[in-house]
């Protein structure tokens, strides 16, 4: 691979000056802005060798240099080693963004293919190569020159998905997004993430990795609801579907010449974090812009009833892969097995499989042990696997895909015979205290992540310590494990916290050369009350998986803490019981004993 990358760069700065372009700027991105994408997009791992899914690069006639954030610093120093590629740390305050830098290497020129760039980046670009006098060319597509064996896009069907697990009917689910826009004074929504998609029509597909979604354009107008794909995604019982609910099928490409073609005065609804710069250009200057975060995606992180029924029953059938996984591999290296971390991901996966309605996991599993675990999203694989022994740390890191919901959940085992050491007892303590603490936590409404992220970090930062990575993501219901709009972070995200979203809670810390430690629930934003002071939410924990009594020491802990645990291991006994074998049932009730 290494030897591979410095011939990569030259086949594309040979490109680059013939076009007169001095530095090409490659995301990771697709033309959805989707956080994982079909092979098809994948020129940024193409051009650099590294595999993480965030990052940026950029190449210049004589520099090149990869922009990725806190979770990827050690993999990235590894797969880079011998590229060529210089590391730049994007949470560092030295590191200067990328159209500065590209100024401050004196290039006049920049390249980008604007398809595949959220237009916010690239209006952001052309403020700051305005102010420098650098050129942008915002339709550079190096991809048949460079990447001679570039991969087809993906071409799986598309398929309904029953309104008993969705809650909601596409009539429904149009009417709303229709009343929406006119209240925001919006007239037609381009829509072009892939999940946004997926949840207004009804439909799942299989174009990208773990995420079940198709790749798909969309148009709402006042009397347009128009689905732009390869029609050979569309079977006829699908196509029916679509007639049915007055869903226009259109070709893939079609969007940008229909957009151009809307009525002038019209009021465009523009998510510039959500559609990519083609998109944005297209739209007709006499036209409005209506901006700000698209309907589409606020009304799907509120999850209606019958959502949130499904995810309950996706958390049950969750643990019980879980319990026997768990159960599984503790037994395995009490038999002095040969495991290894591969090992572990590939069984994760069948005891999952296992249950009814699973689709498959929704992430790549991250199963670390001892000092993998601090590279935050390591993904083992045959050339860096470790073996795993009864001595040590292991951090899994797993989700599934269940008709449902999603999954995602984090637990970090101690794998000792004997005593587990006291730094990683002193560690456990401080991340489920915090994980505790926001699990408890009761706000007002309007409240935003940024406002609450303190009630995970306190226990760290009391101790000068840190992780880099947010504390929540959403989740999406038989959608995308990572789902805007909300987060709770320390970066500052308008997005308020409302009843009815999902969203994981995950601390954790990362000591380099030992270990990783993180600990993950899902959580469901519940109405708490209302009082003179105005209305209260908070959180309802939907895991059920036991957390490592042998990492877990009460003097660390206050007695409401040492509560918590006891009614959470209760709670997550007697909804996983009845679905366990006598045996099983035995061992849970061990991992559940109270402390």
């Amino acid at each position: 691979m290494y030897n591979s990358i410095p011939k990569r760069l030259a086949a594309l700065r040979n490109l680059m000056e013939t076009n007169a372009i001095e530095a090409c700027i490659i995301p990771t991105s697709d033309s959805h802005q989707g956080e994982y994408v079909s092979s098809h997009f994948k020129f940024r791992k193409y051009l650099s060798g590294f595999t993480g899914s965030a990052g940026t690069l950029v190449v210049g006639k004589d520099k090149a240099g990869l922009w990725t954030d806190s979770r990827y610093y050690l993999q990235a120093e590894q797969e880079l080693r011998g590229s060529g590629i210089d590391l730049f740390k994007t949470t560092l305050p030295e590191t200067p963004c990328i159209p500065e830098w590209i100024a401050e290497m004196n290039y006049r020129s920049a390249g980008i293919d604007g398809e595949v760039f959220a237009a916010r980046e690239v209006l952001k670009m052309i403020q700051v190569f305005n102010k420098h006098g650098v050129r942008l060319v915002d339709d550079f597509k190096p991809y048949t020159r460079v990447w001679p064996d570039r991969p087809d896009l993906p071409d799986s069907p598309f398929y309904v998905f029953p309104v008993g697990y969705a809650g909601k009917s596409v009539k429904e689910k149009l009417s709303e997004l229709r009343a929406e826009l006119s209240c925001q004074g919006a007239d037609y929504l381009p829509v072009s993430g892939l999940d946004d998609i997926a949840w207004l029509f009804n439909l799942r597909g299989s174009d990208v990795d773990f995420n079940p979604v198709g790749l798909a354009f969309a148009l709402i107008g006042p009397d347009i609801a128009n689905l732009y794909t390869d029609k050979n995604k569309i079977d006829e019982s699908t196509l029916a579907y679509l007639k049915k609910n007055n869903i226009q099928l259109r070709d893939y490409s079609a969007l940008y010449a229909d957009l151009s073609k809307l009525p002038a005065g019209s009021g465009v609804f523009t998510d510039t974090t959500r559609i990519n710069y083609f998109i944005y250009k297209h739209i007709p200057s006499n036209c409005r812009r209506v901006e700000g975060t698209a309907p589409t995606t606020a009304l799907k992180s509120i999850k209606n009833p019958v959502e949130i029924a499904g995810f309950r029953t996706a958390m049950q059938k969750e643990g019980v892969a879980l319990v026997r996984f768990w159960r599984w591999f503790e037994a395995a290296l009490e038999q002095g097995k040969e495991l290894y971390e591969t090992d572990l991901v590939r069984k994760m996966s069948e005891f999952r499989l296992e249950q009814d309605h699973c689709k498959g996991d929704s992430f790549h599993s991250i199963i670390s042990y001892n000092e993998h675990g601090a590279i935050v999203h390591y993904s083992p694989s045959e050339s860096t696997k470790a073996r795993i022994l009864p001595d040590g740390y292991l951090l899994v890191d797993t989700g599934g895909q269940y008709l449902e919901g999603t999954t995602d959940i984090t637990r970090t085992f101690s794998l000792y015979r004997g005593a587990t050491p006291e730094e990683f007892k002193q560690d456990y303590a401080r991340i489920l205290k915090g994980n505790i603490a926001l699990s408890e936590c009761i706000f007002p409404t309007h409240t935003r992540g940024s406002q609450l992220d303190i009630m995970a970090r306190q226990f760290l930062w009391k101790d000068l310590l840190q992780y880099g990575h947010g504390t929540c993501h959403g989740i999406g219901h038989f959608l995308n494990v990572h789902e805007g709009p909300q987060s709770i972070r320390m970066e500052e995200n308008p997005e308020l916290i409302k009843a009815g979203m999902v969203m994981s809670n995950e601390p954790g810390i990362y000591r380099t050369g030992k270990y990783g430690l993180r600990i993950e629930n899902m959580m469901l934003v519940i109405e708490k009350g209302e009082s003179e002071f105005g209305q209260f939410l908070g959180f309802e924990t939907l895991s059920l998986c036991p957390l490592e009594l042998k990492a877990i020491e009460k003097k660390y802990y206050t007695g409401q803490e040492i509560d918590w645990i006891n009614a959470y291991h209760r709670f997550v006994y007697n909804r996983l019981s009845a679905f366990l074998s006598e045996e099983e049932k035995a061992w849970l009730a061990l991992k559940t004993k109270e402390i």
